[in-house]
């Protein structure tokens, strides 16, 4: 396609609202695009959980849109991530273009990048389906470009012609009419369907049986409440298009179980489902989810997509793999530690601190990251005093944010030799360019014990400054949560992923039967060894980073991991998985798992549903999904409990 088109660059998420008819036409043009492509799917992501800014690109032909890239730039860990909109909890994502656009679109899309590269560091797109217009397209000279598999999607085909009898799969027929048989002798049995009236009633059932289980032990479920707007725009936006199919099944007038997803262009896609656990003997489940594969077969489906994750039920219906692609690029001229950075960045680690998002420990390591040096974080800190008039003598400056802004100066100015090394430790993570590979253990380890050689306590906790009292305040927070939740005893045997300096072994060998910790890096092991010397019931060991080792299976009541599980994330999707079926394999049944910090790639949500995703996948329970429950640390909790029977 050569005729010409012109370029519109979007850069506030209110803009996309204006886009709202055209893009819905230019949808129905694209006869590849999934559902999550909708604007009432990305539009509402926006509003409750995507940046403020975006950058998406709008090609236009005449009056025609005829392509879009919905872009966005995402801060984390001082570097600017480029995303697609709806990174995180989105299964399929791509560009839109019509047909004959597609390579127009995609290399357009590379040189908006290119021509903004002082605006970003990393580029991840993500859930690429491997027909992407984003994978044909070669990245200019001089950039590094990795194309890795990213998400398996189980897909099962409904065959062609087949009658009421022959929709689901053979194995799966019998368990579902027994299920129907047991429902029958039960009470009166009714699939409801939502529409415009009933949409909100059977959503709020959905929100209520999927959490059903959490709630009866006083716990909050695996949908968090943050994203429970979301789904609500989503489920009205995706009912006035048709493409909603939100089902209830109803006992006796009594929604027991329920259905969410999405039924267009001969495809089922099964976002969510749920089911009250006081019903389970009657598989209530399993006679919705048929229902909903039969009331689309008789729409014309001709598959049914299980969306990403390779939980064992879904081939149990007959699905086969489809795998998601994602590429992640990096400029010749993305910034490194310790270059000049926006202003924006160094202001928005101040403003955490000031409206107390963060203690002035974290903001301040915040504030050396973004900075780079010492002197350009006390610029930032000295400009922000400034503007709260408290930048003269005797200057009266008052309020929460005022004091706290104080503080952080105060921080800084108490702890300058430390804010330095604190400055070298986060150059040396940018460095390691932690990432996916075989390699990636290695250099983990290489990394840490360079790092413990400097400073042992910055080296596990940069916000301690390395200052042993603020990393004991830290270990205290950690303890005081996990007694808390009841997860300590005298008759408890407890390990760590990523155990560090022996911290908490140290601190938690009173409180529990024995105490394990396992790290790839020696020097770290060496420097845990020292601090819990003579206590007789801790075993230390270096680990491989790919599994838990020689851990005894069924041994342990709690599995634990404190700002590890970044490093395993960043490894990719396959280390991360074997350290979940891992820790089923040597948890004792209903032991528990504690993650404490998932990622740095700052999006919790994603993170949230990464977590689900994986739990659902190694037979745990969502106990705890994302809280922030520390006063120093700004650390993220995720609590799982193992199922059995699973």
């Amino acid at each position: 396609m050569s005729e010409q088109v012109d370029i519109q660059v979007l850069y506030r998420r209110g803009d996309l609202e204006a886009l709202r008819e055209p893009w819905n036409a230019l949808w129905q043009r694209c006869p590849a695009a999934s559902t999550f492509q909708r604007p009432e799917w990305l539009i509402p992501w926006c509003r409750e959980l995507g940046p403020e800014e975006v950058l998406t690109l709008a090609f236009w032909s005449g009056q025609e849109l005829v392509g879009l890239a919905p872009l966005a730039i995402h801060r984390y860990r001082g570097e600017r991530l480029v995303a697609l909109l709806g990174a995180g909890i989105t299964d399929y994502l791509d560009v839109l273009a019509a047909p004959g656009y597609e390579r127009t679109v995609a290399e357009a899309v590379f040189t908006c990048l290119r021509e903004r590269a002082d605006a970003w560091d990393v580029v991840e797109l993500g859930d690429l389906r491997a027909s992407s217009p984003l994978l044909g397209v070669e990245a200019p000279p001089g950039w590094s470009d990795e194309v890795e598999k990213h998400e398996a999607c189980p897909m099962a085909t409904i065959p062609e012609g087949a009658g009421p009898d022959e929709v689901l799969f053979p194995g799966i027929r019998a368990r579902v009419a027994r299920a129907r048989k047991r429902l029958a002798k039960a009470g009166a049995v009714r699939v409801d369907m939502a529409d415009a009236s009933s949409v909100d009633e059977l959503l709020d059932a959905l929100f209520a049986t999927h959490r059903a289980r959490w709630t009866s032990r006083g716990e909050g479920g695996v949908l968090d409440e943050s994203l429970r707007p979301f789904h609500r725009a989503v489920a009205r936006g995706m009912c006035a298009r048709g493409a909603l199919r939100l089902y209830g099944l109803r006992l006796d007038g009594r929604i027991i179980a329920s259905f969410y997803g999405f039924a267009e262009r001969d495809r089922l896609a099964w976002y969510l489902s749920g089911f009250h656990p006081d019903f389970a003997v009657l598989s209530p489940g399993l006679a919705m989810f048929a229902s909903a594969i039969e009331g689309a077969a008789r729409e014309g489906a001709r598959a049914v997509d299980f969306l990403r994750g390779r939980e064992p039920y879904k081939y149990e219906w007959g699905a086969v793999d489809r795998w998601t692609y994602r590429r992640r690029l990096r400029h010749q001229g993305a910034r490194e530690a310790g270059q000049e950075v926006g202003q924006g960045e160094l202001d928005g680690a101040v403003r955490a601190v000031m409206s107390g998002e963060v203690s002035p420990e974290v903001g301040l390591v915040r504030l050396l990251g973004a900075a780079g040096d010492l002197a350009a974080a006390e610029r930032a800190i000295e400009a922000a005093r400034a503007a709260a008039g408290q930048g003269g003598e005797g200057s009266a400056g008052t309020g929460e944010p005022a004091a706290r802004l104080e503080a952080l100066r105060r921080c800084l100015e108490a702890r300058r030799a430390a804010c330095a090394t604190v400055v070298e430790i986060l150059g040396a993570h940018r460095e390691a360019g932690a990432g996916a590979g075989a390699d990636a253990p290695a250099r983990t380890a290489r990394l840490f014990d360079d790092l413990c050689a400097r400073s042992e306590e910055a080296s596990v906790a940069a916000y301690s400054l390395g200052d042993p009292e603020i990393l004991e305040r830290a270990t205290r927070e950690v303890v005081e949560l996990l007694e808390r939740w009841g997860l300590l005893g005298e008759d408890r045997a407890i390990l760590q992923i990523g155990c560090g300096i022996g911290r908490f072994e140290a601190a938690l060998a009173p409180r529990v039967r024995e105490a394990w910790g396992l790290d790839v890096a020696p020097r770290m092991i060496e420097a845990a060894r020292r601090r819990c010397a003579g206590r007789s019931n801790v075993v230390l060991a270096v680990s491989s980073g790919a599994d838990l080792g020689d851990a005894p299976p069924a041994r342990f009541d709690l599995v634990y991991a404190v700002d590890s599980f970044p490093y395993l994330v960043a490894a990719g999707e396959a280390v991360v998985d074997r350290h979940l079926a891992e820790a089923r394999r040597v948890l004792r049944p209903g032991g528990e798992l504690v993650i404490l910090n998932y990622s740095y790639r700052g999006d919790a949500a994603r993170d949230a549903a990464d977590v689900a995703r994986l739990a659902a996948r190694h037979g745990f329970d969502v106990l705890v999904s994302g809280e922030q429950p520390f006063a120093l640390w700004d650390g993220r909790a995720y609590r799982l409990r193992r199922l059995d029977p699973w």
